[in-house]
């Protein structure tokens, strides 16, 4: 290589290295700002994870999960992340989790059985536990024989409390609480009472009777 050319090859080289090294600043100071997780067919609140480390830490349970051989027919999802371009139906519980990519529902992927618990955290901290204590409230009470299904199909929101409920605690009067409501049987004289939930506390704070 005469010395022309070995100027022009490290001239070029010098603006490649320079374009990969303006990428990778690109890259930097643009992460991917958050991940929404949204309950499907419930007016739930959406939970947005904006915290870079737990960021990635769903990224590589995603990257890690375990694709499932045949074709698949699921029930509704219950969750739909947003992860950067990529969105995803979630089936999760206490001990598994499922997700399946939008752009091909025919195939799933198993979480890692040792994540199901960080995830269970993030998404439903109180979701999940707030449903079975509204359910075991109605079973101490004699009631959950008037919903149409158990405590994983429950609905939870976010309410103001006011006289519409039946307090346990008065000094939860005028303030934001979760309510947990159940689908009724069809053809009960009473319906299934809506339960209220103070998730930071754990603790049961009134009902709404059934219409």
């Amino acid at each position: 290589m005469n010395k022309m050319n070995l100027i022009l090859f490290l001239f070029f080289l010098s603006i490649g290295l320079f374009g990969c090294q303006q990428n990778d600043e690109i890259k930097d100071k643009n992460p991917q700002s958050d991940i929404t997780i949204n309950p499907v067919g419930s007016n739930a609140e959406k939970v947005v994870i904006e915290n870079a480390a737990t960021i990635e830490m769903l990224k590589e349970i995603i990257d890690h999960a375990e694709k499932q051989p045949g074709v698949v027919n699921m029930a509704d999802p219950e969750f739909r992340m947003a992860v950067g371009e990529e969105t995803y139906f979630l089936w999760i519980d206490e001990k598994s989790g499922t997700i399946m990519n939008t752009k091909d529902t025919n195939t799933i992927y198993l979480l890692p059985a040792s994540s199901v618990n960080q995830i269970n955290e993030l998404i439903s901290y109180n979701y999940m536990n707030i449903r079975e204590m509204a359910w075991n409230f109605l079973k101490e009470k004699g009631w959950n024989d008037r919903a149409k299904k158990e405590w994983k199909s429950a609905t939870v929101t976010k309410v103001i409390v006011n006289e519409d409920y039946e307090l346990l605690d008065e000094s939860y009067d005028g303030k934001e609480v979760f309510s947990v409501s159940f689908k009724d049987k069809e053809n009960i004289v009473a319906g299934t009472p809506t339960v209220l939930v103070d998730a930071t506390k754990n603790t049961l704070i009134g009902y709404m009777p059934g219409g």
